[in-house]
């Protein structure tokens, strides 16, 4: 396993992070013995989020009497102070330990929710909690790569976890060198699309090119593992072959591949557009019972007061047909609902 530092924060992390959404879709004793078959590989940096069902406490127990070798990331999606420090103590309490590597701002995608992080004072809360030893460094995650250039100027701002893949390659163009500039930590998220590129060796590859980017998989079987150990070292540059597929791959996702930047809201009719634009990945990576629940069925219900205005359709920088995109998803979800599998 190789290393490398990230960024500012100086922390020599493993060349690839253990992305842990996914040991939720499979039995606690096998997501234990995973996560610690991946740090005896080498691998110690995972990356989990308060959200992420089960998996800061599964984290908690797989490093029982090994947290001080493991770099953690998690993160919080509030944006009220009591509630975004609820989740801080939530968090440390799961994951069975008195200090976070790194915590970052879940999904601050839009000015909206980064104005109400700024306007609630959670960055200075977050640094209060810097000073007292239970934070090592503060972040954002993000899917909008022009609300990234707000982040610059920020205090304490050292970490940044953005989307890197060949199909959402506008993060790399818009904000890699920057980023590199100002010495900002960078993790790679949705290295294979959010489950949407099947093909991890020409994903890795591509990442490959990007030296300071960490990629975080989602992995949940020791099959994943060791193909990703493998593949995580393919040599590079990119040929004219591996083009010629990324072309093809591109070209077959076509404009039916939602990034979850947000641009498209507000609706007209109150539906959470990026949501249920990600039903098809929520059950690739989460367990039916995490997927189907009444708060998620109601939001996916609301898609029926869609009046196709079709202002998502203008708004959106990568001209999807948005209208039935959140049609067909809704219908999915609703017929997996049906099936109870």
């Amino acid at each position: 396993m190789k290393y490398k530092i990230l960024g500012k924060t100086k922390l020599k992390v493993s060349q690839v992070g253990f992305g842990a959404v996914q040991i939720c879709r499979i039995p606690e004793t096998d997501a234990i013995g995973l996560i610690r078959e991946s740090i005896d590989s080498g691998i110690n940096l995972i990356d989990t989020a308060h959200t992420y069902p089960d998996s800061e406490e599964i984290i908690g127990k797989a490093l029982k009497g090994i947290r001080d070798k493991i770099i953690i990331s998690t993160k919080s999606l509030k944006t009220d102070k009591k509630e975004f420090l609820e989740d801080l103590e939530t968090s440390l309490r799961r994951l069975n330990t008195d200090y976070i590597d790194i915590f970052l701002f879940h999904d601050t995608s839009r000015d909206k929710k980064l104005d109400s992080i700024i306007k609630n004072g959670l960055i200075e809360a977050l640094i209060k909690e810097k000073d007292k030893g239970r934070i090592g460094f503060i972040g954002f995650s993000c899917h909008n790569p022009d609300i990234i250039k707000r982040y610059y100027g920020m205090v304490g701002f050292s970490v940044l976890m953005m989307p890197v893949n060949f199909v959402s390659d506008e993060f790399v163009h818009k904000n890699y060198r920057e980023l590199i500039d100002k010495d900002i930590g960078i993790l790679g998220m949705k290295p294979l699309g959010g489950g949407r590129i099947e093909d991890a060796r020409i994903s890795l590859k591509y990442i490959n090119q990007y030296e300071k980017i960490i990629p975080i998989i989602g992995m949940q079987s020791r099959r994943e593992l060791a193909e990703n150990l493998k593949l995580i070292n393919a040599p590079g540059p990119l040929n004219n072959e591996d083009c010629r597929i990324i072309t093809n791959i591109k070209a077959d996702l076509g404009n039916r591949f939602c990034r979850g930047c947000g641009y498209c809201l507000p609706c007209t009719s109150g539906i959470n557009i990026p949501e249920i634009n990600f039903i098809k990945v929520f059950f690739k990576q989460l367990t039916y019972d995490n997927v189907i629940n009444p708060e998620r069925t109601g939001a996916v219900s609301m898609v029926d007061e869609c009046i196709e205005c079709g202002k998502c359709e203008e708004r959106c920088p990568y001209d999807l047909n948005i209208i039935d995109m959140i049609k067909e998803n809704r219908d999915y979800y609703m017929m997996r609902k049906a099936r109870g599998d």
